[in-house]
């Protein structure tokens, strides 16, 4: 096999980046409903005290904002998970997981103060309210998501497969791929 060109590395990586936001909105958003059903008063995300629930009134929004995130992170680091171990790829995907935490829980609060404005209370500053919505994102979005249970612990474990899944999506190059019986070159 020749030597991949720009344009077939750019295609394979675009191809992975949206397998990865596809795949992981779709199954957080019915890993949601699913849970909706059974969750007491209907709530699957968490809620701090005297919090209006506009991530359960736009959930969505607040479920695609992490995915494309992990979409982002997930294509960047397909690479580096593959040649792990089993061990050693749940670690890197709850490394995944825990930096699109870090990285899309202030977009979330942005996201928050943008609907409270919405919901009629808007301020002098609106700018000042998304800065402010960031650093409370910063702040208690990660509580929110360590809070949701079980929706967090599913979503953990999807991150690992998706991110597996993704690293042996079919026609893009050979990937080594570790399972328990050795390494493989796909």
């Amino acid at each position: 096999m020749g030597r991949e060109t720009k344009k077939q590395r750019m295609s394979r990586q675009i191809h992975r980046l949206l397998f990865f936001w596809m795949t992981s909105l779709i199954s957080a958003v019915a890993v949601y409903y699913t849970l909706r059903l059974f969750m007491p008063e209907r709530h699957v995300f968490a809620s701090l005290f005297r919090m209006h629930p506009y991530h359960e009134q736009h959930c969505i929004q607040y479920i695609a904002i992490p995915c494309f995130i992990y979409g982002i992170i997930a294509a960047a680091l397909s690479g580096s998970f593959s040649k792990k171990g089993i061990s050693g790829q749940a670690l890197f995907a709850s490394g995944i997981a825990a930096a699109t935490i870090l990285i899309s829980s202030p977009l979330g609060g942005m996201s928050w103060a943008f609907h409270d404005m919405q919901a009629g209370f808007f301020p002098k500053s609106w700018p000042h309210k998304l800065a402010v919505g960031f650093f409370m994102g910063s702040n208690d979005g990660w509580m929110i998501i360590l809070y949701s249970i079980p929706y967090n612990i599913i979503g953990l474990i999807v991150c690992y497969f998706l991110t597996k899944s993704g690293c042996a999506l079919p026609g893009l190059p050979a990937a080594n791929v570790q399972t328990g019986a050795g390494l493989q070159t796909r």
